[in-house]
């Protein structure tokens, strides 16, 4: 059995990570939001600051808002670091083995609402976190209460 150079598993390892934060892979730096919501007809529900897991700060508030039954997850305000594949997760536990995918993150700046699809019992639901799906990390967290 031959064995790979360490080295060489490590270079292999930073160029495929480069080559998947190319700037067309990198999540966009502009304000985002969804058609739909309206805060004035929105009861706010719980929310949460932020905290940084990864990859530098991320600073905001993650709001759980109910319209008409529909709930959203509004950021707002919003800053975190450009990353690949950047998800929007809602969670039950701190470490999201129970979730619901709410999207691609829209931007690392700005108000941004997602809709939580379904009906779920969103009292049940404790986190929002924002995750690199293709890296399997996670950049950063809001309790949400």
């Amino acid at each position: 059995m031959k064995l790979i150079p360490t080295k060489t598993v490590f270079l292999g390892f930073i160029i495929g990570t480069l080559a998947c934060c190319k700037p067309e892979n990198a999540t966009p730096t502009a304000s985002a939001t969804t058609s739909g919501f309206d805060m004035t007809k929105a009861s706010l529900i719980k929310k949460g600051d932020f905290v940084e897991v990864s990859h530098g700060p991320t600073t905001g508030t993650a709001h759980v808002y109910d319209q008409a039954g529909t709930k959203y997850v509004v950021l707002d305000p919003f800053v975190s670091p450009s990353g690949p594949d950047l998800k929007v997760y809602f969670s039950k536990d701190k470490n999201a083995s129970d979730y619901i995918r709410l999207g691609k993150l829209l931007s690392t700046r700005g108000k941004q609402e997602y809709i939580v699809p379904g009906s779920p019992i969103v009292g049940d639901y404790h986190y929002v976190h924002i995750w690199c799906e293709a890296f399997s990390v996670e950049f950063s967290h809001a309790e949400i209460k």
